[in-house]
């Protein structure tokens, strides 16, 4: 728990600007799924890419650690994406379904 605490991470301006007015206009315009898939891939590119360096700092070699660190964020993009395209597909399934029978 104290690598939590003592951590410190700088994120550059320029893409906490981004990440909210693209999350902000998601959230708008109605697309809540689209904005936290954009939500955890910023959290996911912010952990990776500007932690990365104080972890093999802390850690020493951590390739399969990092690769792992990869794998499951991607798996984690891959599988929201694809639930919510089915969940998509079974809405317009249904829809027609409901017109077919009126």
């Amino acid at each position: 728990m104290n690598i939590l605490a003592t951590t410190e991470i700088s994120i550059p301006i320029i893409q906490i600007i981004v990440f909210m007015l693209a999350s902000t206009s998601c959230f708008l315009f109605q697309k809540d799924r689209l904005g936290l898939i954009i939500s955890f891939i910023f959290v996911f590119n912010w952990g990776f890419l500007h932690s990365s360096a104080s972890f093999v700092d802390m850690m020493g070699n951590l390739n399969q650690g990092l690769f792992l660190y990869l794998f499951c964020g991607f798996l984690v993009v891959t599988l929201a994406l694809f639930g919510f395209f089915l969940e998509d597909r079974m809405k317009v399934s249904t829809m027609d379904l409901n017109a077919s029978r009126a």
